[in-house]
């Protein structure tokens, strides 16, 4: 009898493993419903005026698992332990980069990583501190806090997040760069925009103008070149939002032909600005 292939899977690289996703409900959420179990199950008790309040997650968890024996019906004692559970991995999320700042201050700081292997509990048998294992520690935690969810938390790894981040960082500044090259015609094309805009020339949205008013806010407070690049969101949005309606109501986005101009050449100026800002 001829064996049957078994359906060919797409293997998982060593640098990718499957998303893990935050719990669904906020953890002040999570913990008000834990407190309505114990307030339904120990109603009129005493041990109730000791809660910690929503905002205290580890208080939160500490209150229940201590009186956890006090659920005395079953599904909601198993329902309070679910509750635990997805609290405390929102707990350890919110720890993680506070506890990876925490290491990077101690390292810029002068802390050996021998010391910090001491203070994280990485020793060999012989009690003598494993520097390497704390250094892989942080590595595999700034996968946590900086990597993709679904980024494999590998010492190796961290080094491509980190130059994911450069490289990022580098495009972001080489857009920087450009579009504030750019931004004297750019704040001319807005300043013109509103003109005609506030003349009634350039249709607008007059229950929605979200994009003009931003502009309007926005064109006079350009303080330095990160925010002058910034500019050409605010007059693309205008300028979209213009012609959408316009789509949208069967009617010309302008009423003049020096605003069709101008709106015309804003658009031009912006379509060549480029997707990355």
């Amino acid at each position: 009898m001829p064996r049957t292939s078994r359906p060919s899977h797409q293997p998982v690289t060593r640098e990718a493993r499957p998303a893990r996703q935050p719990p669904v409900e906020h953890p002040r959420v999570l913990a008000a419903q834990l407190y309505e179990l114990h307030r339904t199950a120990g109603a009129g008790e005493e041990y109730l005026e000791r809660w910690p309040g929503d905002a205290e997650l580890y208080g939160v968890l500490q209150f229940a698992e201590t009186n956890a024996s006090r659920l005395a019906d079953a599904e909601a004692y198993r329902q309070g332990a679910r509750l635990r559970v997805m609290l405390a991995e929102w707990l350890r999320r919110l720890a993680d980069p506070l506890q990876l700042r925490a290491i990077d201050d101690a390292v810029s700081g002068g802390v050996s990583w021998d010391q910090l292997a001491l203070d994280l509990r990485f020793v060999g048998r012989d009690g003598e501190p494993t520097a390497g294992s704390a250094h892989n520690s942080r590595s595999r935690l700034y996968v946590r806090v900086h990597g993709q969810p679904d980024d494999r938390r590998q010492p190796k790894v961290a080094r491509l997040i980190e130059k994911r981040t450069v490289d990022a960082r580098l495009a972001r500044a080489q857009v920087i760069e450009t579009e504030d090259a750019r931004y004297p015609a750019m704040d001319a094309a807005a300043r013109t925009l509103l003109g005609h805009f506030e003349s009634g020339e350039i249709l607008g949205d007059p229950d929605d103008d979200f994009w003009w008013s931003e502009l309007a806010n926005v064109v006079d407070d350009r303080r330095d070149a990160s925010e002058r690049a910034n500019l050409v969101v605010y007059v693309r949005g205008a300028v979209h939002e213009t012609y959408a309606y316009a789509r949208c109501t069967d009617q010309p986005p302008t009423t003049t032909d020096q605003a069709r101009q101008v709106l015309e050449a804003a658009a031009a100026l912006v379509g060549a600005a480029g997707a990355g800002t």
